[in-house]
């Protein structure tokens, strides 16, 4: 082995470094392009999944809240629970019904930019703050989404009303701020 060593020359020993340099430099590609596969994949993944939303809309044409569950992302999602606290009660509103509300539903299939709405009187409703939990499923993965839902800001909106529009038929005036209310809630369903 001694003799082997002292056989090998300076020219020897550089090209035994960089041997092993160009190892080592294809060792460290390999590595970089399997993270960066594995980050790309989980991007595109992300991009392409359901983003599945629970959110109260208020509509001023008609003078109504909606409950709605939308799926804003680009694949098919899965609604598999939805909580809301303090829980809605129809007991607890003018119109008290005996329905369900539609926080309630579970197993709902969504597909991209579907949503399922449904009306619930928040008017006189002595809530006005939830904490929202919703899970849901796509591409075979379950997301939770916890966030809160406030209502006081409908309070605080100009709606182009100057005075209350109960009977708008015999004021032209009236029916004017209501057609404008009208076209712009609609404009802001479609932006």
């Amino acid at each position: 082995m001694k003799e082997i060593l002292k056989e090998i020359t300076t020219s020897d020993w550089i090209q035994i470094i960089i041997a092993f340099i160009t190892f080592l430099g294809i060792i460290v590609s390999i590595v970089i392009t399997v993270v960066t596969i594995r980050k790309n994949s989980k991007i595109i993944k992300e991009s392409n999944r359901a983003q599945i939303i629970f959110y109260i809309d208020y509509n001023p044409a008609c003078d109504m809240y909606f409950l709605i569950i939308k799926n804003f992302g680009k694949s098919i999602g899965k609604l598999l629970k939805l909580q809301i606290t303090p829980k809605l009660d129809w007991q607890k509103t003018k119109f008290k019904q005996d329905m369900v509300p539609l926080t309630e539903a579970t197993d709902i299939l969504l597909a991209p930019k579907q949503k399922v709405s449904s009306w619930f009187d928040f008017k006189k409703y002595p809530d006005k703050v939830f904490d929202v939990i919703i899970e849901y499923e796509t591409l075979n993965e379950v997301y939770k989404d916890n966030y809160k839902i406030d209502l006081n800001y409908i309070s605080n909106i100009d709606w182009l009303t100057p005075y209350a529009l109960d009977d708008y038929s015999k004021d032209n005036k009236a029916v004017l701020y209501k057609i404008n209310n009208s076209i712009r809630d609609l404009t802001d369903k479609f932006r």
